[in-house]
């Protein structure tokens, strides 16, 4: 069992929010308001996302992004202890929801994350707190939703406009932008459980889509409607979930390569030096090879059936999230993608929502494991940009959506 960070529980019980919400175990239902709570007015929005984020992806460099996201997410999931709070990886960073106790050790993990950006990739992590009062002032609410992916991981969903202005107040250029964690801050957090130890999995169907929607319509009912049609379109157009899911299990393989096993080496031995980091390489490629040998000979430990943990790998991948907007990581056809780029385009054209895609030909996975036994989490970008770049197209649709004039 990993060994997280504990903080003292306080005595207010709204800290337990989250754990206390009622789960739901289908995505498109998370989307009903009904099925939603707003966050309570004295937590706090944490986030982070790296600046540059277009220079490391031409510079090949787009996994080192996707590892200081996962890494903020563990750190503060450390920090958080025992206690269950909503979060969410975006692919070129990460948003958290914590209580007011947890907010001195939360701002300690983002500086402690943003340390080793520095140290390990010469990147330049942005990190902020947002107090949910703040949000909701301005007129913004963050709604959310507990949906169960599988038994042992439970996905925050959000809705309600306000991740989005936390993100907009974290990336005010002001020099005195109050909600940025300021340099004074000492690093502090353990980066216990972090794991990056699979190669790129190609698409099994020729391309890895990575899709960003969202809905323009002003109403909640309205918006959870159409992000209900676009799941049944993604549906209709791609198959299943298990059809379209980017991961297969004959192309998942652990990766010996020294710039792949860089990216966790760069978190769990940040600091100690080029001999620390290779030691922790090779650590790594003796537990990788004892893991593909239990694997393929489906041995069972006392507390892991190791030959069904690459099924559930599978099953706790994020790969269908909810944040202002529905994400998707997809294998498909070129074909496939065109039909669901077409009928996106006519909604787009018609004033319902705005879209994002990008396409490439593998997934990317960093993991967070917890035990093997099952409590274990994989998020999943598109490799070459993935969700940084739809995200990007569909700001630059945003933009367009605002310049049109006014309908006569």
């Amino acid at each position: 069992m990993l060994d997280r960070m504990t903080s003292p529980p306080g005595a207010d019980p709204g800290a337990r929010f989250y754990a206390d919400l009622r789960v739901v175990s289908d995505l498109g239902e998370s989307t009903r308001p009904q099925n939603c709570s707003p966050l309570p007015g004295d937590w706090h929005i944490a986030l982070c996302d790296v600046r540059n984020s277009t220079i490391a992806i031409q510079s090949g460099s787009y996994k080192n992004v996707n590892t200081l996201g996962a890494a903020a997410i563990t750190a503060v999931l450390n920090a958080s202890g025992n206690l269950d709070i909503p979060f969410g990886f975006e692919g070129d960073g990460c948003v958290l929801c914590v209580p007011p106790h947890l907010l001195e050790d939360t701002r300690a993990a983002l500086s402690k994350t943003r340390e080793i950006a520095t140290q390990s990739f010469g990147l330049d992590l942005r990190i902020g707190t947002v107090p949910m009062a703040d949000i909701r002032a301005a007129g913004y609410e963050i709604l959310v939703a507990r949906y169960r992916v599988t038994e042992h991981y439970d996905q925050a969903v959000f809705s309600g406009g306000g991740m989005a202005y936390a993100d907009a107040l974290l990336k005010d250029p002001r020099a005195d932008n109050k909600y940025l964690v300021p340099e004074s801050v000492e690093p502090r957090g353990s980066m216990e459980g972090f794991e990056c130890r699979w190669q790129d999995v190609p698409s099994r169907h020729g391309e890895t889509v990575s899709l960003i929607v969202r809905s323009l319509a002003p109403d909640a009912e309205l918006a959870g409607a159409l992000y209900r049609l676009v799941i049944a379109k993604v549906s209709d157009v791609y198959g299943s979930p298990d059809t379209c899911h980017p991961l297969a299990l004959p192309d998942l393989a652990f990766s010996f390569d020294g710039k792949q096993l860089g990216n966790e080496a760069g978190v769990r031995a940040a600091g100690q030096g080029a001999w620390g980091q290779w030691l922790w390489k090779m650590r790594m490629r003796w537990f990788a090879a004892l893991g593909a040998f239990l694997m393929k000979f489906g041995i069972r430990t006392e507390e892991t059936d190791w030959g069904t943990y690459k099924q559930t790998l599978i099953r706790n991948s994020d790969v269908r999230k909810f944040n202002d907007g529905y994400r998707q990581i997809l294998a498909g056809t070129a074909a496939q993608r065109k039909e669901l780029d077409a009928w996106l385009e006519e909604r787009y054209r018609a004033g319902e929502l705005v879209y994002g895609i990008h396409t490439t030909n593998r997934a990317q996975m960093t993991c967070l494991v917890f035990n093997y036994a099952g409590k274990h989490m994989h998020f999943i970008d598109g490799a070459d940009g993935g969700l940084f770049l739809a995200a990007k197209e569909l700001k630059r649709r945003l933009a367009e959506v605002k310049a049109r004039p006014p309908a006569a």
